[in-house]
Order: C-alpha cells, then structure tokens, then sequence
C-alpha cells in the first residue's frame, strides 16, 4: 500500500530545473530579432534585407513556441500541489504572490521602461527624438508569464480551498496514452486555430499595456491545458513515467513536420513566394502547435530524466537561476547586440548568434549575482 499511496516530498529532481535552464535560453534567443526589429531600425533593416534569415528565424520560433512555455507551464503545475501541501494554503498563496507579484511590478515600473527611455539617447533607436510622454511606458513586455502564472495559481489556490483535500500520490492510475494526448492535440490545435484567426485582437493588444499579451494571448487554452495536466500529474508521478517508446515516436513525427516546413519555407523564400506561403499555411501552423509540441515536450522530459548526468548539477543550478534570467534579459539582450552592431558587425547572422549567445551567458550570469542577495534570492 505504502507504493501505491505516498505522501513523503520527493527529492528536488535534476532533471526539471535542467529544462527549465534550456527552456529560458531558448526564449531568450527567440526574442533577439523581435527585440531588434523593435529597438534598432538599422538592425531591422539587416533582417529586412536577408530574407532566409528572416524565414529561417522565424521557422526557428515556430518551433520553439511550439513546446518551451508549454512545458514551463508543465512544470509550474507539477511542482505546485506538493508546494501548496508543505506550505499550507494560505502560507502559499502569500508567499506566491509576492513571488510573483514583485517581479512584475518590478519588471513593469523600471525592467521594461529602460529600452524606450534609453532609446531616446540611441539616434538608431525608432524612440530616438520623442516626448518621453509618447513612449510605451509601464508594458508588462515578456512578463506576461507571471500574469497568466498568477491567475493560474490562484484558480488552483481557489480549487483546493473549496475541495478541502490533501495532496497525496498515488501511481497506480496509469499515464495517459497516445489516443488521450491525440484527441486534445487536435481540440487544442483548432482552439489555436480559431484564436489566432482573430489576429486583430492580438495586434491592438501590442499596442497597449498588456503588450506582451498580444504575443502570447492565442495559446492561453494550452497553456492552462498543460498547467491543469501538471497538476494532475504530480498526484501520479506522470512524468516520471512517461512511455520512452511513445516519446520517442512521437518526437519523430514533430521532427518531420518541422524539417518539412523548414524545407517548404526554404523553398518559398528563394522563389520569392514566402509572404503568400505563410498566410497560407498560417492556420495551419496554429493548429499543429499542440501536435508538435507535444513530441519535443515528451522528448524533453524522458531524454533528460536518463541523462541527468551530462548537465549535471550546473545546470540544475542555471535552472534555479533561470527565473531571474528570464526578467532581466531584454535590456542585457539589446546591450549586446548592439554594441555589435554598431561596431560594424553587420552580417545578420553573426551579429544575431553572437548576441544570443552573450545574452544568454550574461543574463543567467547576471541572475546568478543578484540571487547571492539573501533578500533578492527569497524572492527570485
């Protein structure tokens, strides 16, 4: 009885906060030619001027979005329940909140104004020479995770409080199978599909406060998806026992179709006709993100479950930084291109990979240093 119902807490696993180093490092590479297309209008018309770059990145962040905030989500609500049983319910919402909450605040008075009010001294910079009252000012930009982690964590908060339920495991209840994850990959697809169809609502929200919003808004339903599964989950040690053999094909197929759009975007680009392409393919596209992302997810958590050993404990502990990384990294990621840029460094795709690469270093760096601030580290 004692195996199939339990109740100790589990050790810290490597292997979650190594994804969570490589998830964050990749949302940081993403945003490098949305943040200069953005902040830099020679940068911009570098990528303008390049368009198998331009294709190539974003066949890049196609994929990437596909899985790395998923599976961040995955792990947020994984690791929840047995949080909110050792703290106690109220002690845990406290503590979340200010968690959570201070950084945003943080993030949206001061993180987040240094690139428009800094643009201002930057002749390159599409801010450079205005009123500092027509500014976007106070956006809440790549902090939109913690919005929606918030709203998450108090609808679980709510949910528990009204069950009155203790958490405990119990890993009889087997794993989901391929026809499960199939049938909410297609009704999340057309969830993705349809959400995306009302582009216009995204777009006027970039140009509001709740910016960032704008860019992830249409993957809400997976992402609450992924987040109630990880819950779900961690009363079962799901992703402690995924199928290998399952994984492993399903990653396959999410490895075909994207090579296969890479190829068929490649194509379009030397013949001209990417434009046309991708408003053609785009609802599409929408629609296999859950397909997709579901392969690199399963691929993720069993591939890195096996070899805990080659990130190691560096990693892990990259992993625990990963959450100050992750705000601090715009401004560090427009500090280093550029420099670059303005340098002379005017091949795209080295004055793209060189930024991504020192940004990435800087940021998780940078987090680091403030985390050996007693009062920073409780936070962050």
């Amino acid at each position: 009885m004692e195996s199939m119902i339990q109740n100790k807490p589990r050790q810290r696993s490597l292997f979650l906060d190594q994804i969570k180093a490589i998830m964050i490092a990749l949302v940081i590479a993403s945003h490098t030619v949305l943040l200069a297309s953005l902040s830099s209008n020679g940068v911009g018309q570098l990528i303008k001027d390049a368009p198998l770059f331009e294709g190539v990145n974003l066949w890049f962040v196609w994929v990437s979005n596909t899985f790395f905030m998923n599976i961040l989500f995955l792990i947020s609500g994984y690791l929840l329940p047995e949080s909110v049983q050792k703290q106690g319910l109220k002690h845990f919402a406290k503590n979340r909140l200010i968690r959570l909450g201070l950084p945003l605040i943080f993030s949206i008075i001061l993180i987040n104004n240094i690139l428009p009010i800094g643009g201002l001294l930057v002749p390159d910079s599409p801010a450079f020479g205005q009123n500092i009252i027509n500014l976007p000012l106070n956006r809440i930009g790549p902090q939109w995770f913690l919005v929606v982690l918030i709203l998450f964590n108090a609808l679980y908060c709510i949910w528990v409080g009204l069950r009155k339920t203790k958490f405990s495991v119990h890993q009889t209840t087997p794993v989901p199978g391929w026809r499960s994850w199939l049938i909410s990959a297609v009704i999340l697809g057309l969830a993705e599909m349809e959400m995306s169809h009302f582009s216009n609502v995204w777009i006027n929200l970039k140009e509001t406060n709740l910016d960032g919003l704008g860019y992830q808004g249409m993957h809400l339903f997976t992402y609450g998806f992924l987040f109630a599964v990880g819950c779900k989950a961690a009363s079962h040690r799901w992703i402690e026992r995924i199928n290998q053999r399952l994984a492993y094909s399903w990653f396959q197929a999410s490895m075909l179709i994207s090579l296969t759009l890479l190829a068929i975007m490649v194509a379009t680009i030397l013949v001209g006709n990417n434009s046309h392409f991708l408003q053609q393919a785009w609802p599409i596209l929408s629609a296999l993100i859950p397909f997709v992302g579901w392969g690199y997810i399963a691929m993720f958590l069993t591939w890195t479950q096996q070899h805990e050993h080659i990130g190691g404990a560096w990693l892990a502990k990259a992993g625990r930084d990963s959450f100050g990384a992750y705000l601090i990294h715009m401004p560090i990621l427009y500090g280093c291109f550029m420099p670059l840029y303005l340098s002379g460094v005017t091949n795209i795709w080295v004055l793209s990979l060189s930024a991504t690469i020192s940004a990435i270093v800087l940021s998780f760096w940078g987090s680091h240093q403030l985390r050996n601030i007693p009062s920073i580290r409780r936070i962050i």
